[in-house]
């Protein structure tokens, strides 16, 4: 690997998350060089497993404060029981798709739905891999566009974060 630079508003990849979702009112995206040979699953194991602590201990207050209100709290997997199936749930993802270039999650709320995609592509100008995840997600009613707003920050703040983290572990 010769880079753990993260490059942030990479070019996102939408199809399998919008079609899911049927639409959307944001996305985003980032991205970070791979190991040669790297998968879509590996990408994907490679994020869930190398979050660090400081960020589970946010998503930990997060459920506390929005557990009154109604809305999904997490499930804490420990780290080596972690596996990219679909169907499973690691945290606030649902784990919908497994294929060799793209792994798609997600969940639905009261609040929003959401899809996280974890793809694999060629390096846009070089060679080598990139892992890019994209978020994208579609409001329900002004409460989930307030809660967007109010997390976007931390969300921001977060994904490059961990992203560039998990290639380093």
């Amino acid at each position: 690997m010769t880079s753990t630079r993260v490059r942030r508003h990479a070019e996102p990849v939408l199809d399998g998350a919008v079609a899911d979702l049927g639409g959307y009112d944001h996305a985003d995206a980032v991205a970070v060089e791979l190991p040669a040979g790297a998968d879509a699953a590996e990408f994907t194991r490679l994020v869930f497993t190398g979050t660090p602590q400081w960020v589970l201990r946010l998503l930990d207050v997060r459920d506390k404060a929005m557990a009154p209100f109604g809305l999904q709290t997490q499930q804490r997997v420990p780290r080596a029981e972690i596996r990219v199936e679909p169907g499973l749930k690691m945290g606030p993802f649902r784990i919908l798709t497994v294929g060799e270039d793209e792994v798609l999650c997600g969940d639905d709320d009261k609040h929003l739905d959401f899809r996280t995609s974890f793809a694999v592509r060629p390096v846009v100008s070089g060679t080598g891999l990139e892992g890019v995840c994209t978020t994208v997600v579609r409001f329900h009613r002004p409460a989930g566009r307030l809660y967007f707003k109010a997390i976007e920050p931390f969300h921001h703040l977060i994904v490059p974060h961990v992203v560039g983290n998990a290639v380093r572990s």
